[in-house]
């Protein structure tokens, strides 16, 4: 067991997470207690009380006499939490333009590099992670512990629904990889009303993506 986590229940909840996020379970797909017990050498317990725990984050179903499932997420309810991240993610970059460092410019920008290379290799699962983790290197730097925590859920969710809602195409990726460098470079340039406008549009271009 990882010592990162503060004890069993802990980690069984970001096991099972980790399987929603990166899609091993996918959405619809019904989830097993006493398999995943079996798999982690945990007992049922612990795991009990990390899907309890997920569903109430959203991430997972308990379907009355049909059984507990990995939760379908509509898209009108994504396009309703586009508008969070919209609030969220613009003082998030608004924050990052003020205090961003030379050194975190670099890294942030490996990040968008190691994205460019796995979406144009069609390796969509792991260019998710990877756009995931630029918002998150973003928000990390506002020193914000409740803007951070909120992005990181938000983050969490696009992540685990992308996979299914996401039809990538040619002309999705060259956007897709534009915006990201045009925000990047805004940031860097510390412009914040550009970065600010940027990332509102980015966000607004996913709802044609759902579309």
């Amino acid at each position: 067991m990882s010592m990162k986590f503060s004890g069993l229940k802990e980690y069984v909840y970001h096991e099972v997470k980790k399987r929603l996020i990166n899609n091993t379970i996918k959405p619809g797909e019904r989830i097993w207690e006493e398999n995943i017990a079996e798999e982690l050498e945990v007992s049922r317990t612990p795991v009990r009380e990390a899907i309890n725990r997920l569903i109430a984050e959203g991430f997972v179903e308990n379907r009355p006499r049909k059984g507990i499932f990995a939760a379908e997420i509509s898209k009108e309810d994504l396009k309703k939490m586009l508008d969070v991240r919209i609030a969220l993610e613009t003082l998030s970059v608004s924050e990052c333009c003020k205090l961003i460092t030379e050194e975190e410019m670099s890294e942030l920008k490996k990040i968008y590099d190691d994205y460019k290379i796995k979406l144009t290799n069609g390796e969509y699962a792991e260019a998710s992670q990877l756009d995931s983790q630029i918002h998150r290197y973003i928000a990390g730097i506002s020193d914000n512990k409740k803007l951070i925590a909120y992005i990181n859920d938000i983050q969490d969710f696009f992540a685990y629904t992308r996979a299914c809602n996401v039809k990538w195409t040619e002309e999705k990726i060259e956007k897709s990889l534009k915006d990201h460098k045009t925000l990047i470079d805004a940031i860097c340039d510390k412009d914040q009303e550009r970065a600010m406008n940027l990332i509102k549009e980015d966000i607004e271009a996913m709802r044609k993506l759902l579309d």
